[in-house]
């Protein structure tokens, strides 16, 4: 019972903090089980052989990284930024004791071009000891990589938009479960990994999130629920420059450290801080190229991300009154669906996802693209060319894993949309049929990898 002031206490805080920094959605409080229980009604009243005695409520908020990463491009590049993706750096380049620049690659045509500047950040998340070795092969490690899983499952595993969190189960270890995006979000586990460019989760760590789940709901948690299933890494930053052989020396936010050749590099951290994180790596880039009769600090205060400018809460409104959309492009051999206006549930979609942006797709969605992608979802054939044409959008994968959520969302479904955005592409990016089949090729490997996890059915 010491748990629930001890908790109480600490969400308190949270909110003190969080009332300073005007970020304060509401207050949190402490429930009574019975008000739990009618708020949340799949909670359990019995837990490891403990009975429920009460819940402290606390609110969140909430993003879409996906969305929010291409917003973050976008917008550099509206301030004048190069943007270059599906782009690796293969070495760096130095003159007089410095680094001032890096050798790349295109992977879709194999060139390689350099890119010079007065100041080298490596910002590269798991990879960032990759790029420091490139510098210096002895260099010291500054991350520790850490993976974490979860899992989708379906929505009324979060009722009435609510999440549970128990912050210490049977093992000690931490398990969720959010709503995101119209369904439910669980996780997370938390081990050492190897770095990869396509991390898998395991079966046994799937299992272990569901069985978490079963001691605190008093619903069936079945394996066939899972609808998707993935594993991210974690670059948990350490100090270069101290004894790394203990997990104590793990940074809990994020370290910004310069090489002797004047490399800068920024990593740890997490995206509820990416905006400090941009600040702190641009303040010392200022530093260390003595830049500052050009720019004296990071201008990151004082910028909206593209989609922000025009936006409020009842932009979705605006998208379905004013637009109708058809089903599908009229061509020699077809006719038209008939149109309509974009309904309530896509409207909100596109109004949260692209901003006030999102009239631009609504636009394409009047030329005949309108048509949903898969079932279920509101994802519409017009948002893959405003990708295409807009956001730098490449590759099937990168739309429907890079761009929307689908993937993650449900991997069956984006197996389902997979030949669809396929085409949708080849014919706006005129792909030859060997491209197309490389692209289906792909995406199915790529999707099988948020399904590989998901244990069978019992």
């Amino acid at each position: 019972m010491w748990e629930v002031p001890f908790y109480w206490v600490g969400l308190k805080a949270y909110d003190l903090v969080a009332a300073l920094g005007n970020g304060l959605l509401y207050m949190s409080k402490f429930v009574s089980a019975n008000e739990a229980i009618r708020q949340f009604p799949t909670l359990s009243r019995f837990s490891q052989g403990q009975k429920l005695r009460g819940s402290i409520m606390y609110y969140d908020g909430q993003m879409d990284d996906a969305r929010f990463n291409v917003s973050l491009a976008l917008t550099a590049a509206l301030y004048g930024a190069a943007v270059a993706n599906h782009t690796e750096v293969i070495s760096l380049i130095r003159e007089n004791d410095r680094v001032v620049g890096a050798k790349c690659r295109d992977t879709f045509t194999g060139d390689e071009f350099d890119i010079r500047a007065k100041v080298v950040v490596n910002a590269t998340g798991p990879f960032t000891d990759s790029v420091r070795r490139m510098e210096n092969d002895e260099a010291n490690a500054m991350i520790v990589p850490s993976a974490g899983v979860h899992i989708t499952l379906p929505s009324y595993y979060s009722p009435d938009g609510m999440g549970l969190i128990v912050p210490k189960t049977k093992d000690g270890r931490v398990v969720f479960m959010l709503p995101w995006l119209g369904r439910t979000i669980a996780g997370t586990t938390d081990s050492s990994t190897e770095i990869t460019a396509l991390p898998r989760p395991h079966s046994a760590e799937v299992e272990f999130i569901l069985d978490a789940l079963k001691d605190y709901l008093r619903i069936d948690v079945r394996p066939s629920d899972v609808q998707s299933a993935w594993s991210g890494i974690r670059p948990l930053a350490v100090n270069p420059d101290a004894d790394n052989s203990s997990t104590q020396n793990i940074l809990r936010e994020h370290a910004v450290h310069v090489s002797p050749e004047k490399v800068v590099t920024i990593t740890g951290g997490k995206w509820t801080t990416q905006r400090a994180m941009g600040e702190a790596a641009v303040d010392r880039a200022i530093q260390v190229g003595e830049l500052e009769d050009k720019a004296s600090r990071c201008k990151t205060p004082f910028v909206q991300l593209v989609g922000a400018h025009k936006w409020d809460n009842a932009y979705f409104t605006f998208l379905t009154q004013r637009y109708e959309i058809l089903g599908t492009a009229p061509t020699s051999s077809t006719t038209a669906i008939a149109s309509s206006n974009l309904d309530v549930q896509c409207a909100k979609h596109l109004s949260r996802a692209y901003g006030d942006q999102a009239f631009k797709v609504a636009e394409i969605a009047e030329t005949g693209h309108g048509a949903r992608l898969v079932e279920g979802y509101p994802y519409i054939e017009a948002e893959v060319l405003y990708c295409v044409r807009e956001e730098y959008c490449m590759t099937a994968m990168d739309f429907l894993a890079r761009r929307c959520r689908l993937v993650f969302l449900d991997s069956r479904g984006a197996l389902a949309a997979l030949p669809r955005v396929v085409a949708i592409m080849g014919k706006e990016l005129k792909w030859s049929k060997e491209r197309m089949r490389k692209e289906i090729a792909e995406g199915e490997t790529m999707i099988g990898t948020f399904s590989c996890g998901i244990p069978d059915s019992k």
